[in-house]
């Protein structure tokens, strides 16, 4: 239950700090989605050959070699009809003719006789309200609709160079004898929706004024090129975008998003499109053929005609590539999509994120043959994998953008599964050591604690792991307490020796010593049982401490102990031996099953020592180790003996208790 706590409470920290960042750094990340986006346009752009639009480049060439812009109408009529004569299928010019001229005759009839596609150009709230010229192309709605927004004013071409049959702001029917009757002109608007870092990512598909509704350039080029009259426009299903606009079933709808805006999708290379400069195309200049058949774009990349945008190419590009990629995209009908249910799949992919996420964190590996199964994962595993994650999603997003045309949207749930795997990572690390700490509490209630202190630090090895070094060893030992145990209630026997162990363990730990075991009803206690900086200095010190142990523990353990004794028993009392000297500290056995104890002669005299104390009369007996360690101070001479077991005697001193309680 404790991990499906932590893994709620990181994500509950995941979503909140998603939010407050989304709601105080939202168009911080909508432009870290939109960079992205523009990356992946200029990483995958194709460089194909498309003949299908071919550019017709006003450019330095041609302001040098024809004359500076603007130029004559004359040289402007001159344009389009070498484009006319060299079968050009339809022109598009991203170029607006605002002042009548005195020569406005022959681009005027230019104009009648292959009806280019014209353009104008509002001011949103970015710009001013200049209003110059006369706006045309306007479609045929009542009204303007919800999604699109209201200009401030316009630059439009000359009302000279336009057809008597264009109302104010209307649409037209040319009518020269010269032109296919009654054959609609189409104008299209050029105004640009420019993001705060200055790159042309959208573009408005329809901008009103007043009551009328203006199309784009590429979008009235679909309706001239298509043949459509009208357009309509439609709310979206929840797979589709938010807006449709169309023009028939032939030619499908243009996705549009809430604020009616169509998003440029940068896919073919600047390079893929065959560019002419104008000043060739003036001159008769064109290649046989190119032409012919082709959709024309006229605009300029020179820089004094002030039509310069940024996009994912480059920071300073003509505006006529943002023109030309809508065209294609047009065409092909492969205008990115943001479909309305994005925000469904955003969660999904959240959903999916965090269940890769939860499977890592509650994924176990198997276990070995003689090794012990390992539950804990390196504490950067989470916050990597939230990473990954993140990066996979930031990928598929990416080809959906470049294969499928769709938009879906990375930031939010990229940034919840990083979130989510960073604060993962922290909690279940935080939560590991609390239950390291955990367990080393409880190990160290069952070994000493440097020894605990150490396994918790440690991988499991079946090696033997001990050293040998200079101890004191102290062995107590309830007498009588096999008959006790027999006499009496389990839970009596189980109090009177759990009080024994917890005073011993007290009094060992006083006196800087450990439990290093329990064995029925006897403990082992052992000082100097783990490095230190310098054992010979500590010598004399820890046997001192484990003797004055041992004449405390004497003095603890009467009121512990029961007296007088239950009738018929003999009274319960303690032999302790303690000695000096060295032995073998470490662990011993397999991975899967080891144990810590303190093995030698030293031990073993202890232990023999505790025998005797019932023999001599005298609850307490030291070796002649630990004698020689503290130089006989107080203690009396008991003799030397053969102990059971050794090969050799061993001399054997007592600590009159009565005759004081501390040592020297």
């Amino acid at each position: 239950m404790r991990r499906h706590g932590v893994f709620g409470v990181g994500l509950a920290l995941a979503g909140l700090t998603a939010f407050l960042l989304h709601l105080l750094a939202g168009n911080w990340l909508t432009a870290l989605e939109d960079r992205s986006g523009d990356w992946v346009w200029a990483a995958t752009a194709e460089r194909t050959d498309e003949r299908r639009i071919i550019v017709v480049d006003i450019d330095e060439r041609s302001l040098a070699e024809v004359g500076p812009w603007p130029w004559p109408r004359a040289t402007q009529a001159r344009l389009i009809n070498q484009l006319a004569q060299a079968g050009a299928r339809q022109q598009v010019l991203d170029i607006v003719f605002t002042n009548e001229r005195s020569d406005d005759a022959a681009l005027a009839l230019a104009i009648a006789q292959h009806r280019p596609v014209l353009a104008q150009v509002f001011a949103l709230e970015q710009g001013g309200s200049p209003s110059v010229g006369q706006l045309a192309g306007a479609l045929e709605w009542p009204t303007c609709p919800a999604p699109f927004g209201q200009a401030r004013g316009y630059l439009a071409n000359a009302v000279s160079l336009l057809p008597a049959s264009y109302g104010a702001g209307g649409g037209a029917r040319v009518n020269s004898a010269t032109a296919a009757p009654s054959a609609p002109l189409h104008v299209g608007h050029i105004t640009p929706r420019i993001a705060d870092d200055g790159v042309m990512r959208h573009q408005p598909a329809v901008i009103c004024l007043g009551a009328r509704s203006y199309p784009a350039l590429g979008l009235a080029a679909m309706m001239q090129g298509s043949g459509d009259g009208a357009l309509t426009l439609q709310r979206g299903g929840w797979l589709q975008a938010p807006w449709l606009l169309g023009a028939s079933a032939a030619s499908g709808s243009v996705p549009l998003s809430e604020q009616g805006d169509l998003r440029i999708p940068w896919r073919l290379h600047p390079d893929s499109f065959v560019s002419l400069s104008a000043a060739d195309v003036i001159a008769g200049r064109i290649p046989q053929g190119l032409v012919e058949g082709a959709w024309v774009l006229v605009g300029s990349s020179a820089f004094g005609l002030n039509d310069t945008i940024a996009t994912p190419f480059g920071g300073a590009a003509s505006g006529m590539q943002a023109h030309a990629q809508i065209i294609a995209a047009l065409i092909d009908g492969r205008i990115p999509v943001t479909p309305r249910i994005a925000p469904l799949v955003q969660a999904l992919a959240i959903l999916l994120g965090v269940g890769l996420l939860y499977a890592l964190a509650h994924a176990a590996p198997a276990a070995q043959p003689g090794r012990v199964r390992h539950l804990r994962s390196p504490v950067y595993l989470l916050p990597l994998a939230g990473l990954v994650v993140g990066l996979a999603l930031w990928l598929v997003h990416g080809l959906l953008q470049v294969l499928a045309s769709l938009w879906l949207g990375w930031t939010v749930p990229v940034l919840f599964v990083v979130l989510a795997g960073l604060y993962l990572g922290v909690l279940t690390h935080a939560q590991s050591r609390i239950d390291r700490d955990r367990l080393y509490a409880h190990l160290s209630s069952y070994l000493p604690a440097p020894v605990a202190a150490a396994l918790a630090l440690q991988s499991p090895s079946s090696a033997i792991q001990a050293q040998t070094r200079q101890v004191s060893v102290l062995f107590a030992d309830i007498r009588n307490f096999s008959a006790y145990c027999e006499a009496r209630p389990p839970e009596e026997a189980a109090a009177v020796l759990h009080a024994f162990f917890s005073t011993a363990t007290r009094v060992v730990q006083a006196h800087g010593g450990v439990i290093e075991a329990f064995q029925g009803d006897a403990i082992i206690a052992v000082w100097n049982g783990e490095l230190q900086e310098s054992i010979t200095a500590a010598s004399t010190n820890h046997a001192r401490q484990a003797l004055q142990a041992a004449i405390d523990l004497q003095v603890a353990i009467r009121g512990v102990l029961p007296d007088p004794a239950p009738d018929g028993l003999e009274p319960l009392s303690l032999g302790v031996g303690v000695e000096t000297g060295p032995a073998m500290a470490g662990s011993f056995g397999l991975a899967s099953r080891r144990t810590h104890m303190v093995m030698g002669r030293t031990v073993t005299i202890a232990s023999r020592l505790v025998e005797m104390t019932s023999d001599l009369s005298h609850p307490i007996l030291v070796g002649e180790g630990l004698a020689g360690q503290i130089g006989g101070a107080g203690l009396q001479s008991m003799g030397t003996f053969l102990l059971d077991g050794m090969r050799v005697p061993h001399h054997v001193y007592a600590h009159p208790l009565d005759a004081a309680l501390r040592i020297d």
